[in-house]
């Protein structure tokens, strides 16, 4: 197939649209593009078919050989239009050559040497170039000669007509053998194909040429109820009804009886509803095949499908099958969409709303009680038992006695036979025990009695567990950057809208220097210094402005006081951190002075205790400012460098032992037992110990000195 036209692509192209959706039963454009791909590239009918048959399947040589009688007519049918053309411009009068103008003179002129790749260009002559050619003078014409040209150039236009009919009458017959051939039922054409017995002078010779434009639409016509008919016999006779007797009549006689009237014979079934011949044998009808790609995969899928094997079937088979395993399903289900009630998703969100507002309300409620004491109060209620409680969970016997006791019996029972009063049970029985003429006492189980100790459950605080500090997260100098354009651009698009709905002014013009003769324009051009002193003015406004709003922000002393106040003060409702410091010596007053400041910059409670042979230091407080004072007990201080100044300064009485500091104890109590921080010194130990006695914290005296003692007596 050589190149078509636009108009002979167009054509076909409609055409193609209808013979796919005739054949199957829908428009598709992907075998329309395909099948024009085909006619644009010149393929051959095979090709063509196996192109298509990827999508068509069984319809496709069909298709194809209709496909190639439509291009061969289209192609004959612009063949006929250009020879009657061609016809009609010989006949008028043309353009002469050079040869038939001037007769045989232009003869002895050397044709160009011919190549293979064309014709070589002449070389210019001496004396000549291409801008500079010298024009050849030729001779003038007499009249005989011009008469003579005339006579000549009528000659061969009367030889040029006539060799043209010729060529026309000698296509005739094989045009006319090509559309017979056309017309046969198993024709399909292949481009590029001559006719037998055409000869090889006559060129571009293709069928329908010489034939009218209506002729060709009538026969046109006709083949295409000839090849419907025979696609209708075809697929009747793939199902064997013609030879049983229940089909129709053989193509030819469909298409010799066209007009006739043929009808199909009756369908006869039996009474089981099978299809059955004139004999009554039954007759096996074979069912409509899928051509689409798709509808054969989803049969295929049917036809193996594994299914799952029952319980039973396992437990038969397999002698390793258990019956405790679930077995999965073998092929995946596809998951199909969940769609949400209309709602859903409002009633979560005012669940979630209610619930925030409840948990605030809980705890601005707390806040005011934990202030107020009712707290306290209430879970101090909470944990008390009440009377009637109490009474109902008294036993009737211990569970320490009933190791020992009689089985079955009570108090009162082993009471009365000892013969005591209940009040002095245990008594009556620890002596009756030591006694070895009461036999009644005797069945008690003293054998039970050890030496062994039994430990109290340990008692847990109520205090609340502090939540887990969120980590802060840590930005890029970039992020940092980039948030705060976005933050900045999202509050300038805010104001850009206030005003453009008038809820406020539009601010005014930014001018400065530099941008004085842009802003202003023709003003500064008129009066300069007036407008110089304007903006002027206007900076210094700005300026007044941006200080003024940073003053307003900057905090007060009272208020930067507080602040610091506010971040030194901790949280101690749920307990008290303590920390119990024993040091050997400190007399130094600059150390002295560090452990005394310190504590009361960090709001710490508690005490500095100097006696003869013992420092104690008790510190009470939060976590955090715990944490800076004991680093500064344990590491800041260099304790020994403090002795060697005593030592040179000869102020210390104990400058055989060395100086150092000891944590003696470090935990947490319910409340503070001091009220601030004090200093005191005491000439004896005795008096210390009364001092702390009187805050309920003697027993750190204690500690501190028991193990300043057993350290000493180690050394």
């Amino acid at each position: 197939m050589s190149t078509l036209s636009k108009k002979e692509h167009d054509e076909i192209r409609s055409w193609l649209v209808q013979a796919v959706a005739e054949t199957l039963g829908y428009p598709e454009a992907s075998v329309v593009t395909a099948a024009m791909q085909c006619v644009q590239r010149g393929c051959d009918a095979k090709t063509t078919t196996d192109a298509l048959a990827k999508l068509l399947d069984n319809g496709a040589p069909l298709l194809v050989s209709k496909l190639f009688m439509k291009v061969h007519a289209i192609k004959a049918a612009a063949l006929q239009s250009s020879i009657a053309s061609s016809a009609v411009l010989s006949a008028g009068p043309g353009k002469r050559s050079v040869k038939e103008a001037f007769g045989e003179e232009e003869a002895s002129v050397p044709d160009p040497k011919r190549t293979r790749f064309g014709s070589a260009p002449v070389a210019p002559a001496a004396g000549t170039g291409v801008m500079g050619a010298v024009p050849v003078a030729r001779p003038a014409l007499d009249p005989n000669q011009i008469s003579a040209i005339l006579a000549n150039t009528r000659q061969q236009m009367e030889e040029k007509k006539a060799a043209l009919a010729a060529a026309t009458q000698a296509r005739l017959p094989f045009i006319q053998q090509a559309l017979a051939a056309q017309q046969a039922p198993g024709y399909a054409g292949v481009a590029g194909v001559r006719p037998a017995g055409m000869p090889a002078g006559v060129p571009g010779a293709s069928p329908g040429a010489g034939l009218s434009a209506v002729q060709q639409a009538a026969q046109d016509a006709e083949r295409k109820k000839a090849e419907l008919q025979q696609k209708i016999q075809e697929k009747l006779a793939s199902a064997n009804l013609r030879a049983a007797g229940v089909g129709l009549k053989p193509a030819a006689g469909a298409a010799a009886g066209a007009g006739g009237g043929e009808k199909p014979m009756p369908l006869i079934l039996d009474s089981e509803g099978r299809t059955v011949d004139a004999a009554g044998k039954a007759i096996q009808l074979t069912s409509v095949q899928s051509t689409l790609k798709a509808n054969i995969r989803a049969k295929q899928r049917e036809n193996f499908k594994i299914e799952k094997p029952t319980t039973e079937e396992l437990a038969d088979n397999n002698p390793y099958y258990d019956p405790r395993v679930s077995v999965g399903p073998v092929q995946r289900t596809k998951r199909s969409f969940k769609f949400h009630e209309p709602g859903k998703f409002q009633q979560l969100a005012q669940k979630l709303r209610a619930k925030e507002q409840l948990e605030k309300l809980q705890e601005s409620i707390a806040s005011v009680a934990k202030k107020t004491g009712i707290s306290s109060a209430t879970k101090l209620a909470l944990i008390a038992p009440s009377a009637e409680t109490t009474i109902e969970l008294i036993p009737d016997l211990e569970w320490w006695d009933k190791v020992i006791m009689p089985v079955g019996e009570s108090y009162d029972q082993v009471t009365a036979r000892i013969g005591v009063e209940p009040t002095t049970s245990g008594a009556a029985m620890s002596s009756s025990g030591n006694s070895t003429t009461d036999d009644s006492s005797s069945r008690l189980a003293y054998r039970n009695i050890t030496q062994l100790i039994e430990h109290p459950i340990p008692y847990f605080t109520n205090a609340q567990k502090k939540p887990p500090p969120t980590l802060a997260v840590q930005l890029t100098k970039q992020e940092r950057k980039k948030l705060r354009t976005q933050r900045r651009r999202e509050a300038e698009k805010e104001k850009q809208e206030q005003v453009s709905l008038g809820l406020m002014p539009p601010p005014p013009p930014k001018v400065k220097m530099s941008n004085l003769m842009r802003v202003l324009g023709s003003e500064a051009v008129q009066d300069p210094t007036k407008m110089e002193a304007y903006v002027r003015s206007e900076m210094a406004k700005r300026q007044r402005a941006h200080e003024s709003e940073n003053a307003a922000r900057k905090l007060t002393p009272d208020q930067r006081k507080d602040k610091k106040m506010r971040k030194l003060d901790e949280d101690v409702t749920c307990g008290v951190d303590v920390q119990v410091y024993r040091v050997t010596d400190l007399s130094d007053p600059k150390v002295r002075y560090k452990v005394d400041i310190n504590a009361q910059q960090l709001h710490l409670t508690g005490c500095i205790i100097q006696s003869k042979d013992l420092t104690l230091v008790v510190a009470e407080g939060g976590p955090k400012a715990l944490k800076k004072y004991k680093r500064l007990m344990m590491h800041r201080i260099s304790w020994e460098e403090a002795r060697r100044n005593m030592e040179k300064n000869l102020r210390s009485d104990n400058v055989d032992q060395p100086n150092r500091c000891i944590m003696v104890w470090e935990g947490m109590v319910e409340a503070r037992n001091f009220v601030d921080w004090k200093c005191k010194q005491f000439p004896v130990e005795s008096a210390a110990r009364d001092f702390l006695h009187k805050f309920n914290v003697h027993h750190y005296w204690d500690l501190a000195l028991s193990t300043s003692i057993i350290e000493s007596a180690d050394d």
